[in-house]
């Protein structure tokens, strides 16, 4: 009978532990070569997160400041487009003040409240990086799913530092290599 209750309590325990952490998957669509240090980076604000006919209007400016707030940590020449503008329209002469710009795209993003429904936040951005002549030098996306069981909720945004510090870490070391 002890035997049954403590592996109950093991089961239960197991349930919890991982119902209660948060998930990543994240990748770079390509390997490139570029050298990202000492750099000056433009970052442009992408479009609000949708879901289900509901939009987060701040969802695009989080983006924004959770990566510039990371990047900072590898320069100190970053700026920044409020609103949301498609690469091949930014002038020339502001493109040639940078060596690179990210982009990114809100592709999903899904505010549950998880505290009280069990279930979980999603997100999905995928960070478009182009070089001052418009060209595509690399992508990369993060998918996160927030923890199943949580005793505060969060906010989706919550879910980006981790694999925007990770993507960042990879920019910058492959210039070392």
């Amino acid at each position: 009978m002890k035997k049954t209750i403590v592996l109950g309590f093991l089961a239960i325990f197991a349930i919890l532990a991982t119902g209660c952490t948060a998930s990543y998957q994240q990748a770079f669509m390509q390997q490139g070569n570029d050298q990202f240090t000492p750099a000056r980076f433009l970052l442009i604000t992408p479009v609000n997160g949708t879901y289900e006919g509901t939009e987060y209007p701040t969802s695009g400016n989080d983006v924004i400041t959770i990566l510039s707030k990371e990047l900072s940590r590898y320069t100190q020449s970053i700026s920044t487009i409020p609103t949301p503008v498609p690469v091949q329209n930014l002038d020339d002469n502001t493109l040639q003040q940078f060596d690179y710009i990210i982009a990114p795209q809100i592709l999903h993003w899904e505010d549950r409240l998880t505290g009280w429904s069990f279930r979980p936040d999603r997100i999905e951005v995928r960070f478009d990086i182009y070089n001052n002549q418009r060209q595509l030098i690399n992508s990369y996306s993060v998918q996160a799913r927030s923890a199943y069981i949580v005793w505060f909720s969060k906010q989706p945004k919550s879910l980006l530092p981790a694999p925007i510090k990770t993507m960042l870490k990879k920019m910058f070391s492959q210039a070392k290599n």
